[in-house]
């Protein structure tokens, strides 16, 4: 043990907290002579590998000390922030004051007052629906910056260069020398390299390193997002090139050791809008029970295991899909190429064979490599209209339809066989946003999701249970998708919630998927249904990926992964490869320990990508929104009140549009936020979710994407008076 280590022995055994190099000399026995230059060396040392901490005010501290954790900087709009464990847990209050030189997005250590704050703090953000009594907290170190990039508007003000980033809670403005503008002009959205971080006394500075285009334009708007995102749209060019080498027809030599399933009737079924292809089906009426046949393209045979295609697959880890956008994870030659199950082309795939009994239950199951020839590309509305009767349409595909209509069969056994188990089918409205060419919104409309959706799902959930339920029993290193059980501190906080609406939850001690999926049938009727699914879905953990099998709570699984979508996940591509090299033989005891890493590499990257493609794409639908809303001011729209907090009501139109009705647009009162039943109660009116209500469009603020409502004046909603008992 070298003197460095020695040295963080005894401080990690002292009772050491927050001290200063004197007492470590204590610690250490100081004597004469001893060599001062060598603890001050190991000290240095220690605190570059993060194993001690130096304080903004000169002390020393262990990472751990007095509750100091790992955590991520969310700022507020008032200068103030919250502290996000890294580790899971409640966010913790960080006043101004107590930044020392934080931003946005920042990974520091933040030590734990452990006293109460005696003042309630607003987070004064759109989504930020609720007030939170936190503890207060002190950044004491910055350990990584969140920002070094940012994308913001280019002012020039009375001869100084300025650029005010999108993301306002990083700083109100960041300084750009004259000969750092990139040629920017004024009011173009500019993407600016962090030269210089803000602090209390000091403004952010930085340099343009791309311009995106002129401010207002519906293209920039999006690419202003995807950059924040940090998403790239162009995949570099020796990606680019091997892709298209790989974008060759199917030979003989890759048709060896595969099943041919060419001579078979099968479809793929997908919106009109798709381009990329990667499951299809065919299902066979097998006496009393079904044969159900999905095929999924065999992406792994094409993207070899640390090429340059899988490293750059690994680094997006997913698609995104925005109106105007789409950022493929894998290049078009091979996601709309070679690896998309086109129709009238062969395509190599991995086929899971499922053999099911008159009740829908499986009875065996098989994995394939296999090859197919689609015989049809189907879209969504037209199984609907053969689904609903429509001769016309059934005529076109007769084929095709006497196959389909065995699988309408296997999918209403699949969708009971999921209603016994549990499963939570929140039923959420999508909106579709069609956009012109220039990326204009031209409506908004719900998503429709009929038998024809639904057969899909079902046909993929039970694949992917199936494949994950095959792996498991094995024991290899594999991907699963996993959703842990609600915390009982989230249980308790639904439990109220729904109990305001006299929606009871019975079990005392936790929650399982049945009694949550009990819940949802008696609210699937009443005007708050959709307010109590996204209250529920807050409730639950997130769903991620793991390497280990922990099941899927809303799903109501013991064994589910992602297999079914290799063109757009990462963790599916992985899947794929691991069985690959089961089938082939070439998984060998050697190669297990190296997989079994790659496995949690693979889970980790495939979480965090997933995530930021969520909320990108949930950026883009709002930036959508408030650009199609802008020109509406003073039109008024039948909505219901999809959320209540102390500042007032956020209000959600038919075709999902959401905004937001302060307080003091409310008819004079004096109210009380009962934050436990979700609701605003006045002496005379009382505002709760799922209450319908008519307003009119105030103001939309589209570089905030932020839309307000007050109440229209003929306004005839259900908010119920006051003399009412509030349950």
């Amino acid at each position: 043990m070298n003197f460095t280590e020695v040295l963080l022995k005894k401080i990690q055994e002292s009772k050491l907290k927050l001290f200063a190099i004197d007492d470590v000399y204590k610690l250490l026995g100081f004597k004469a002579g001893f060599d001062k230059r060598a603890v001050e060396a190991a000290m240095r040392e220690l605190v570059r590998q993060d194993k001690l901490v130096f304080t903004k005010r000169g002390k020393f501290c262990l990472p751990d000390y007095s509750g100091a954790m790992k955590a991520v900087i969310m700022m507020t709009r008032g200068d103030n922030a919250f502290a996000r464990p890294v580790s899971g847990g409640a966010d913790v209050f960080v006043p101004e004051r107590n930044l020392n030189g934080a931003c946005q997005g920042d990974t520091v250590l933040v030590k734990v007052n452990r006293r109460t704050s005696k003042n309630k703090i607003k987070a004064k953000t759109n989504s930020n629906r609720n007030s939170f009594r936190a503890e207060e907290a002190e950044v004491i170190k910055i350990l990584e910056r969140g920002a070094t990039k940012v994308v913001g508007l280019f002012v020039n003000e009375n001869g100084s260069n300025l650029v005010i980033p999108d993301d306002t809670r990083f700083a109100d403005s960041i300084f750009i020398q004259a000969s750092d503008t990139l040629g920017a002009q004024h009011e173009f959205k500019v993407v600016v390299e962090i030269t210089e971080y803000p602090s209390r006394i000091k403004m952010a500075q930085g340099r343009v390193i791309e311009v995106l285009g002129k401010a207002g334009s519906y293209k920039v708007s999006t690419l202003s997002i995807i950059r924040s995102f940090g998403l790239i749209e162009e995949f570099p060019e020796i990606v680019e090139k091997a892709a298209k080498e790989l974008n060759v027809p199917v030979s003989e030599e890759d048709l060896k050791n595969r099943k041919d399933y060419r001579n078979m009737t099968v479809v793929t079924i997908d919106g009109e809008d798709a381009r990329d292809f990667d499951d299809a089906i065919t299902v066979e009426k097998r006496g009393e029970g079904f044969k159900l046949y999905v095929h999924i393209a065999d992406v792994s045979h094409y993207v070899r295991e640390n090429s340059v295609i899988d490293k750059e697959a690994f680094r997006r880890g997913t698609s995104v899909y925005f109106p105007d956008y789409v950022l493929p994870m894998l290049p078009v030659a091979l996601s709309n190429g070679i690896c998309s199950l086109n129709p009238n082309e062969d395509r190599l795939t991995l086929s899971v064979e499922m053999d099911f009994d008159s009740m829908g239950n499986i009875k065996n199951h098989s994995i394939q490599k296999g090859v197919i020839r689609s015989s049809r590309r189907m879209t969504y509305t037209s199984v609907q209209k053969m689904i609903d009767g429509d001769q016309n349409e059934i005529q076109k595909f007769p084929l095709e339809w006497k196959m389909l209509s065995s699988a309408v069969e296997l999918a209403k056994l699949l969708l009971i066989r999921r209603d016994k188990a549990g499963e939570l089918d929140f039923d959420l409205p999508e909106p579709k946003i069609v956009v012109d060419s220039e990326g204009k919104v031209v409506e908004i409309v719900k998503k429709p999701r009929g038998l024809a959706d639904r057969l899909i799902e079902q046909f993929m959930v039970v694949t992917n249970e199936v494949v994950a339920s095959h792996f498991s029993k094995m024991d290899v290193p594999f991907v699963y998708r996993v959703h842990e059980e609600p915390t009982m501190e989230r249980i308790r906080s639904f439990k109220s919630f729904a109990s305001g609406l006299g929606l009871v939850l019975h079990d005392s001690n936790g929650a399982t998927p049945k009694e949550f999926q009990r819940i949802l049938k008696s609210a699937k009727n009443q005007p708050y249904f959709t307010a109590v699914s996204k209250i529920m879905l807050r409730s639950m953990q997130k769903a991620k990926y793991a390497p280990e099998n922990l099941g899927h709570f809303g799903l109501a699984l013991k064994d589910y992964c992602h297999f079914t979508s290799p063109i757009r996940r990462y963790p599916d591509l992985f899947i794929h490869r691991m069985i690959s090299y089961i089938l082939e033989g070439k998984l060998g005891n050697s190669s297990i320990n190296i997989l079994a890493s790659k496995a949690d590499e693979a889970s980790l990257q495939s979480s965090v990508t997933e995530r930021n493609a969520d909320e990108a794409e949930r950026t883009v639908d709002d930036q959508k929104k408030a650009e199609f809303m802008a020109d509406k001011i003073g039109e008024e729209y039948d909505g219901i009140v999809s959320g209540v907090n102390e500042a007032g009501l956020f209000v959600e139109l038919e075709n999902t549009v959401e905004g937001f009705i302060y307080k003091e647009y409310l008819p004079k009162d004096i109210y009380t936020y009962d934050e436990s039943k979700f609701l605003l109660a006045g002496r005379r009116q009382i505002f709760r979710i799922g209450d319908a209500i008519r307003v009119k469009l105030a103001k939309v603020d589209v570089i905030t994407r932020h839309i307000d409502f007050v109440l229209a004046e003929n306004a005839q909603n259900s908010a119920k008076s006051g003399k009412n008992t509030v349950k």
